[in-house]
């Protein structure tokens, strides 16, 4: 018979459901008010709990920042990583990331708000293992599609940092009102330009 410690440590499905939830409420409260205002106390009064509902499941605060970018990481590689994974090229694929991201940005603007509000709180993305994984899978792309000769020679690290920043650029437009087909268009043939060889 399990013991009561292997219980705690292996949250059930009840358990995994009522998480998500409250990081959906705290995404909520953040894109809302803000990190500083995203309190216990009041993402409890979003939920419609006690603020000991949150601290049974989630041990502090940062914790629950922690799960809030923990889970719009996971959407972002739900929605983009398919398309991204099917691309025949390597240049299909980074046109596919690009687009991916943009019209990811478009679809969930309150968990990108939360997002942006959180990193630029406590500005640590670089130390983020979910920023590294994005940052290396990029940098992968451009390295493999340089070997095939669809990409032109290019520091490879610096192009992967100017697509990061150009998709922040993004983030921020689309949530000001920008049309994301219209970025995302823009984009796609901004960096096709910046990264095509000049045989292909």
């Amino acid at each position: 018979m399990p013991s009561a410690k292997a219980d705690r440590s292996e949250p059930t499905y009840i358990q995994n459901a009522r998480r998500a939830q409250l990081i959906e409420c705290a995404v909520d409260v953040i894109a809302e008010t803000g990190v500083e205002k995203a309190s216990f106390v009041r993402i409890a009064q979003h939920a419609g709990i006690s603020r000991g509902v949150i601290s049974y499941h989630f041990g502090s605060r940062e914790e629950l920042l922690d799960g809030v970018v923990q889970r719009v990481y996971a959407l972002g590689e739900r929605e983009v990583g398919p398309d991204v994974q099917a691309a025949h090229s390597s240049r299909d694929a980074l046109l596919a990331f690009i687009s991916g991201s943009v019209t990811f940005y478009a679809a969930y603007p309150r968990h990108m708000k939360a997002l942006s509000a959180i990193f630029a709180a406590a500005p640590a993305r670089i130390e983020r293992s979910e920023h590294g994984a994005e940052m290396l899978e990029v940098h992968t792309l451009l390295e493999a599609g340089q070997r095939s000769g669809q990409f032109r020679s290019f520091d490879t690290r610096i192009m992967a940092m100017t697509i990061r920043a150009a998709l922040d650029a993004a983030v921020w437009r689309v949530g000001a009102g920008d049309d994301a087909a219209t970025l995302s268009g823009e984009l796609r043939r901004t960096f096709d330009a910046a990264t095509r060889s000049k045989d292909r």
